[in-house]
């Protein structure tokens, strides 16, 4: 199977959309005057964050996070206005000066109906030998952050936040997860410390040194395994750094393809015309990956 890039572009744009869109229900329900909201996950939330409350009919806006509480709960810089209930699933979405990014696309069309847009654009791949039998795939991507351009510099500021919110989400996912990868349920609760699980079906490990994620909806650690016991047991190669309990739903991830290197590397800023005069910011952002190139087996020469 050929690595490509297009998985690479792919896994960049699920990131992007998560910080930038993210969104919680609701676990209880949130009455005028509360400061702190009960959510499903603050996992993509960050000191700051403009949220609104929606439950797809009503929005309240004018919220900012003051407080990352735990895994569950976010305290806000302001009373909530309106009552919101689980009824109704009310929920807590990321917002930027009261808008939802309209889009996340997929290389860089001619035509955006609405702002503001973000594209995903492959830039470039280099290729050379790391070891006798792999090489370093380096893959170079633009990010390009449209907003419509104002006189003001409310205009600017929403550019430069919006450029912040996606430049925090791709530090804090330097290892993307990338196409093809394997999942399977972990079946028993683990504790930090535990270098031994059981899951579902540990027959989607590709070898027994393979690298594989552990996550819940909180949270993410990355492993190698040292021995796959038997069809549902797995022993790592080092201790668990986290507590999973099965009631979250943890999941053990085996990716056939790891990026072992990512980085948002530089940004521009600059106006441009695209059908509208249009603000705008590129990310420069790369990534880096081993493929293994066995050279046992070559091609004939003469046939």
């Amino acid at each position: 199977m050929i690595n490509g890039i297009s998985d690479i572009v792919d896994s960049v744009r699920r990131i992007i959309e998560r910080w930038v869109n993210t969104y919680s229900l609701l676990q209880s329900n949130a009455e005028i005057g509360d400061t702190i909201l009960h959510i499903q996950a603050t996992t993509r939330f960050v000191y700051g964050d403009e949220i609104l409350l929606t439950n797809e009919e009503l929005y309240e806006t004018g919220l900012n996070v003051l407080e990352v509480i735990d895994d569950t709960h976010l305290r806000l810089s302001s009373p909530v206005k309106f009552r919101w209930t689980t009824d109704d699933n009310s929920m807590a979405r990321k917002c930027i000066n009261g808008m939802l990014v309209q889009g996340v696309y997929y290389g860089d069309p001619d035509v955006i109906p609405q702002y503001p847009a973000i594209t995903v654009v492959a830039d470039n791949r280099n290729s050379k030998w790391l070891t006798l039998e792999s090489t370093t795939e380096k893959y170079s991507l633009s990010i390009n952050i449209y907003v419509q351009d104002a006189t003001d510099e409310a205009g600017n500021r929403f550019l430069y936040k919006i450029t912040d919110v996606i430049q925090e989400g791709l530090k804090r996912n330097i290892f993307p997860l990338v196409n093809d990868y394997n999942v399977t349920a972990i079946t028993q609760s683990l504790s930090q410390g535990d270098d031994i699980i059981t899951v579902a079906d540990s027959s989607i490990i590709a070898n027994p040194c393979a690298r594989v994620f552990i996550e819940d909806a909180f949270k993410d650690e990355e492993a190698t395994v040292s021995e796959i016991i038997d069809s549902t047991t797995v022993r790592l190669s080092r201790c668990l750094w986290f507590d999973y309990d099965v009631a979250d739903n943890p999941l053990f991830i085996s990716p056939t393809r790891l990026i072992y290197n990512s980085w948002p590397e530089s940004i521009d800023y600059k106006k441009i015309h695209k059908g509208t005069l249009l603000k705008a910011a590129t990310i420069s952002w790369f990534a880096e990956e081993e493929e293994i190139r066995y050279l046992a087996k070559r091609e004939p020469h003469l046939r």
